[in-house]
């Protein structure tokens, strides 16, 4: 009875551990969700580009498939220029829009790359000697490297030739296409347009003169009497090479001359304009300004050598976004003027009679203003043989749009809606300045290195440099920005311009966007 109750015992214990713990034949408590469907989606960063109320130009919408549009509509058209004569047609208003659904950090603006796109396909695989593209905006050296783009497709092929601008097409060395790229595809002189970021090694003071610079590492080549140009803030000056350097040289010897300001290390930038390609060129004209006139390729005074007129013509771009000015280029940038304002002359009309007699801080009725006029101008209304002077009063800046003036003075005449009034005191400034040409923009703004970085305004005159965001989303208030880009032909005194006759410039100006 005892070893059956043993038994029995063992047998109750097995089959508890069976039922309770072993096997696994029951499952223990559990419970489950799942979070299905999750997504990621990236966002956008796109831009759109409008001159005055003409068709709205997309970063999104070329044919190169890589968010870059250098297709938009040309900001300025104007024939028949005279020296010292603003035209009522010489500024554009550009609008800018970030369409997308990301904030831009960064914001620039600078002189358009040398380049154009593909006129016709080029074959996969096939050999390519020539590269077909549309009118070249600017001039290509021979040995220079033209990137061709589509997408996330680049090929670089090496220029067998030089070309003048407006050409069709750049001869390149022998190279098998790397992908079947389309017609518009981006076609970049990149040895011309990516000016390296060389530096000061050592810092210049101002007023001592200077025959060799001690510099960073350079990158590129320097030949003797190269032009050797210096940046830092606004200051700028021209040296010229004594003898060649070589990439990797510590010292560029130059010939002696005294530093125009004091020139820091490391952060003054120095470029050999030498060497860059030029955005913008000239070419002469085919039409004449009025019937049966004459036209440029009728002159033999007129040469093309050195793009004289692209050297002559100023270049100023003036913010007008939400009633707040800044001048980013041109003669009166900030901050040299409060105000914010460019020296734009104006060309209008009254839009009303104006009576002779005197003028005490009256407010003059005009068109909208297509230039600047500052407190203290003064303005010069003709209208056939009269004419009389007036002057902007005390307190009454007026900028581009403003529909009427603030003048003092004393009129002897009476004048009607035909009557002209222009700004003799911006023009003056205009006619003295050499300095804020299409050219000098094209080698001071121009790829990598000198782009200006368009703050946000915060008042006339006034930018935040450390804002976060200098173009807003699409849904933002801060997402479009508005322009007023213009030329002047300055008439500078006693000089003699009839070299500049017949002759038609044709430049970019690039906008650009980063996260």
């Amino acid at each position: 009875m005892v070893k059956l109750k043993s038994l029995l015992l063992g047998l109750m214990v097995i089959g508890a551990v069976a039922y309770f713990g072993g096997g696994g034949t029951f499952a223990s408590f559990s419970a489950e969700t799942t979070n299905p469907g999750s997504t990621i989606a990236s966002g956008t960063l796109t831009m759109s580009d409008q001159v005055n109320s003409g068709t709205v130009c997309a970063s999104a919408g070329a044919a190169s498939a890589n968010n870059v549009n250098p297709s938009c509509a040309s900001a300025l058209t104007l024939t028949n220029l005279a020296p010292g004569v603003p035209s009522p047609l010489a500024t554009a208003k550009i609008t800018i829009q970030n369409t997308g659904s990301i904030d831009a950090s960064h914001f620039y603006m600078f002189a358009a790359a040398v380049g154009s796109s593909l006129s016709a396909a080029l074959t996969g695989g096939a050999s390519i000697t020539s590269l077909p593209i549309a009118a070249l905006q600017g001039s290509i050296n021979s040995g220079d490297s033209i990137l061709v783009t589509y997408g996330p497709h680049t090929q670089t092929f090496v220029a067998g030739a030089a070309v003048a601008g407006a050409a069709t097409a750049i001869p390149v060395t022998a190279q098998n296409a790397n992908f079947a790229y389309p017609i518009g595809s981006t076609v970049t002189d990149t040895s011309g347009n990516s000016l390296p970021n060389n530096t000061l090694g050592a810092p210049l003071t101002s007023g001592t003169s200077y025959s060799s610079f001690t510099i960073a590492a350079l990158q590129g080549t320097i030949s003797a009497g190269d032009s050797i140009v210096l940046m830092s803030g606004v200051n700028t000056q021209t040296y010229i090479a004594s003898a060649g350097a070589s990439p990797g040289a510590t010292s560029i010897s130059v010939t002696a001359q005294a530093a125009n300001a004091s020139y820091p290390s490391g952060t003054t930038t120095f470029v050999d304009i030498s060497k860059t390609n030029n955005n913008c060129y000239d070419a002469k004209t085919t039409v004449g300004g009025t019937a049966g006139s004459s036209q440029g390729t009728d002159l033999n005074f007129n040469p093309l050598t050195g793009n004289p007129y692209c050297s002559a013509l100023l270049l100023y771009v003036q913010e007008t976004t939400g009633g707040k000015y800044y001048c980013w280029a041109g003669k009166g940038s900030s901050p040299e003027t409060a105000n914010g304002m460019c020296a734009a002359p104006i060309s209008v009309n009254p839009t009303g009679a104006v009576s002779s007699g005197v003028k005490s801080s009256t407010s003059l009725p005009v068109g909208a203003l297509n230039g600047n006029v500052a407190a203290g101008d003064t303005l010069v209304i003709t209208e056939g043989s009269k004419t009389d002077t007036l002057t902007e009063s005390a307190g009454g800046d007026a900028y581009f749009g403003a529909s009427s003036l603030t003048v003092s003075g004393t009129l002897a005449n009476s004048y009607t809606t035909a009557a002209t009034i222009t700004d003799s005191t911006a023009q003056g400034a205009l006619n003295s300045d050499t300095t804020d040409t299409i050219s000098n923009f094209d080698t001071a703004h121009n790829g990598t290195l000198g782009k200006i970085s368009l703050y946000p305004v915060t008042a006339n005159g006034t930018v935040s440099t450390t804002n976060p965001v200098q173009l807003g989303n699409a849904s933002s208030a801060t997402s479009t920005r508005t322009f007023q880009l213009g030329v002047y032909m300055s008439a500078p005194s006693g000089t003699n311009q009839n070299p500049l006759q017949g002759l038609s410039s044709t430049f970019g100006i690039t906008w650009h966007l980063d996260q």
